[in-house]
């Protein structure tokens, strides 16, 4: 082994301060993050330094530690349970060194892991969750750049979380006796296609997830956020089989809410548009069981944006209609084209690839200008993305000669002209002419 003598590996525990009385000897910068760590957990802290930052001194004045503005003293250790030693001086901290050691006061010297008995590690704290992080006193530098990025990979809500759950096990718990209670059932949007999209709730939710239960469309970078215990329920299309009916679906949401699960339903998209979420939450709520819904960000609104095409332009347009192209033969409530053809309003179709001739055909013969620009996006928002522009006459030809395959969006009005101007995304290949006036 290099890199000096070898220490024994750091046992991790979380001990309760509350009450217990800690010296700091030191009262600098250093010094400062120790104190305010000792303060939150409640500890009943005494700092012995002769000088001390504005920060140390407000600390005293507010009465959160007892200060005494004087060098270390023999006996200074009497009854305390830990101690810090943050001075600069090293006979002093040697001193301090040798009385806890015979007074059985565990120490912590700083920066110097030899002299230690604990280490004091970097800390991510999110209300009754904390995540330690710990490089055995070696390289603290290291310690603090993990902690940052924890921080940033568990937020704040995180604190919510375990309440949650803790809450939930409790109601568990209690209930044993009983006759069970359901778990709840989390309708989760997972966004357009970019995984990055996903919110940050939806995030923490697949995070804590007992079972997830997702679509074709998720991209499967999402499942990587699962507990390695959780359940991960396919229930999308698979080779040539269609997608199971929604009926298995709704009954397999419900079979797993019985299993006293937290259970994340996690649909492309938004589960409230076009994505038979409230068919979902019908089923759950007949059923007893609770659920709540999550909002994603919808294609109808990512896919057009990545395009560089927006959806409303003061110069073109303040309306936007969201249209399914695949409504059902015997829907009660069949798309009206020629409401929409007389219209100045964008439309966003989904689902329309299949019937794009037709659907193109009945909006000009209904009213709508033929050299209306028109394009179709595949693969919106993620890497594999590209456009197709062209006149609404000849939008469902160039689109088929360029081989567009679903999941694919289509986006009628005069705002996508804009795209030349404004496209940003850089897309593998784009297809189709732009719209000529």
């Amino acid at each position: 082994m290099t890199g000096g003598k070898r220490r024994g590996w750091r046992h991790p525990i979380f001990v309760d301060l509350t009450g217990q009385p800690i010296v700091v000897f030191g009262g600098g910068t250093v010094a400062e993050r120790k104190i305010e760590i000792l303060i939150e957990s409640g500890a009943r802290v005494t700092v012995v330094s002769p000088e001390v930052t504005d920060l140390v001194a407000r600390w005293a004045e507010a009465g959160r530690i007892a200060l005494e503005r004087r060098r270390y003293r023999a006996g200074d250790l009497a009854g305390a349970r830990l101690a810090y030693a943050a001075t600069s001086d090293p006979d002093v901290n040697q001193a301090i060194r040798a009385e806890a050691r015979g007074a059985g006061v565990w120490l912590n010297v700083v920066d110097q892991p030899d002299l230690c008995d604990f280490i004091t590690p970097a800390l991510v704290r999110r209300g009754n969750l904390t995540i330690a992080v710990s490089t055995n006193g070696r390289v603290p530098a290291l310690s603090k750049q993990i902690r940052q990025e924890l921080e940033q990979r568990y937020g704040p809500d995180y604190a919510d979380t375990v309440e949650r759950l803790g809450d939930e096990r409790a109601r568990a718990r209690t209930s044993r006796v009983s006759s069970p209670a359901p778990g709840k059932v989390y309708l989760v949007g997972a966004g357009p296609g970019d995984p990055e999209l996903l919110t940050v709730k939806g995030r923490r939710l697949i995070e804590s997830a007992d079972a997830v239960i997702y679509d074709a469309l998720v991209d499967p970078r999402l499942l990587d956020l699962c507990r390695p215990s959780a359940a991960r329920i396919f229930v999308g299309k698979r080779d040539s089989r269609h997608s199971l009916p929604q009926s298995e679906i709704n009954d397999r949401l419900i079979e797993e809410a019985r299993a006293h699960r937290v259970v994340v339903r996690l649909k492309g998209g938004d589960p409230f548009l076009f994505g038979r979420g409230g068919e979902e939450a019908e089923a759950l709520g007949q059923a007893g069981i609770p659920y709540e819904v999550v909002p994603g960000v919808s294609a109808g609104v990512a896919a057009p944006a990545y395009s560089g095409i927006p959806l409303t332009h003061r110069d073109f347009t303040s309306e936007v209609v969201f249209l399914t192209g695949h409504a059902a033969a015997s829907s009660s409530c069949p798309v009206d084209w020629g409401r929409y053809a007389k219209s100045r309003a964008t439309l966003v179709i989904f689902m329309g690839l299949h019937n794009l001739k037709a659907i193109a055909r009945e909006l000009i013969e209904r009213g709508r200008d033929p050299k209306c620009p028109a394009a179709v996006i595949e693969n919106g928002t993620t890497e594999a993305q590209r456009t197709v522009v062209a006149t609404l006459a000849q939008i469902a030809e160039e689109a088929e000669a360029a081989g567009v395959r679903p999941p694919a969006l289509i986006v009628v009005g005069e705002v996508v002209s804009l795209r030349q101007k404004l496209e940003w995304f850089k897309e593998t290949s784009s297809c189709g002419q732009q719209q000529r006036h």
